[in-house]
């Protein structure tokens, strides 16, 4: 069982109870240490909850002391904290493994750009919708051209928070409310998007457009669309939103080939509709004959039993650990299923051509 250290990730945080769960659920990991908060009450009120004894007040005060004692570090920080974080981790050579997105600019990027080896560096990222199975359902049919030439793709992720806010955690945080070169709401939700095309497409477009809006209180762009372009003739289109009330998070992907269209909506993540040449339409889920029917982590329950987002997240984290084996063992590490620094960068790059384009209002080839 690997061990774990958390930077962030306090139960007061989005993203900090989800990785704590999943990255335990199948006992592939163990969290040992943490520094979960800059706020003490909140990290000692955190250790306490989840039963952590070793407790720490700041990020280098924890690695001097753990170094030898873990396996990896999980970054859950806001992102503009991320990058000095990670170049520490590089320097100490520890494997991390870091809350998308990796950064917040292509700033950030090229100063990691210079302590980063791929030979001897562990870094990967936790896109954890593509470890949805029927999503792993879908980049097996593509992959075998079961919807024949791919056409068009269209990926969408409308989300109410910002006219609407969840009650359930303090939303939006302040960290969110301020935009760089890059909008924060392209490196919240775009990230996603750009991972989940290349996930399904294993393809990056070599031009794209995008336009920028802003349509709630706060004075920062709130719904981007892009357009994509891909050298092999498919045309894909994102759709980020935060002010798109009736939608908790409407994580939505079609994907149309020549033969056949796909339809996938993460708010019923069992169901994975096809329609066909023929007229044929056809819904599949964990209980038809699919290839992912024989891994015992897609039916930790029988089908009729939903699994969800926990189950997807706890998918990537065996993903993870089996990547972390490779890599203990002198092997390529970054698999179908898992992605590193190089896929990141990428997704950087793109949100980054989206705001020239959106300011030069044209094409930009990348």
């Amino acid at each position: 069982m690997y061990k774990l250290a958390f930077i962030g990730g306090s139960i007061d945080s989005i993203a900090g109870y989800p990785h704590f769960i999943a990255s335990q659920m199948d006992k592939r990991f163990e969290v040992i240490a943490g520094v979960f908060s800059t706020n003490q009450e909140l990290n000692q009120k955190t250790a306490t909850q989840w039963n952590i004894k070793n407790i720490y007040n700041n990020y280098i005060e924890m690695i001097q002391h753990e170094k030898n004692n873990i396996d990896a570090v999980v970054i859950l920080t806001p992102t503009p904290q991320h990058s000095d974080i990670i170049i520490e981790l590089l320097q100490q050579n520890i494997p991390i493994i870091c809350e998308k997105p990796l950064v917040s600019s292509q700033d950030e990027i090229m100063k990691i750009d210079k302590f980063y080896d791929p030979s001897k560096h562990f870094l990967v990222v936790t896109n954890n919708y593509s470890g949805y199975p029927m999503l792993r359902e879908l980049q097996h049919k593509i992959a075998n051209n079961e919807l024949g030439d791919i056409l068009q793709i269209r990926l969408q992720m409308p989300q109410e928070s910002f006219l609407r806010p969840p009650k359930s955690v303090k939303y939006p945080q302040k960290w969110r409310l301020k935009d760089d070169f890059i909008p924060m709401i392209s490196l919240d939700l775009g990230s996603h998007l750009h991972h989940l095309a290349f996930f399904l497409l294993q393809n990056e477009p070599n031009k794209i457009m995008a336009h920028y809006s802003s349509f709630s209180k706060y004075d920062i762009i709130d719904d981007v669309n892009i357009f994509l372009d891909y050298a092999n003739g498919i045309k894909g289109n994102i759709w980020l939103s935060k002010t798109a009330l009736g939608h908790r998070n409407g994580l939505h992907i079609e994907v149309y080939g020549s033969i056949a269209s796909a339809l996938w909506h993460q708010e019923n993540p069992e169901k994975l509709e096809f329609s066909y040449s023929s007229g044929q339409k056809v819904i599949i889920d964990r209980g038809s004959d699919i290839q992912m029917l024989p891994n015992k982590l897609y039916n930790r329950m029988t089908p009729g039993h939903p699994a969800g987002f926990i189950e997807a997240f706890a998918n990537l984290y065996n993903d993870i650990a089996d990547s972390l084996d490779l890599f203990y063992t002198n092997k390529t590490y970054e698999t179908k299923y898992v992605y590193s620094y190089h896929h990141a960068k990428n997704g950087i790059k793109l949100l980054h051509n989206a705001t020239i384009s959106n300011n030069k209002k044209q094409w930009i080839k990348i």
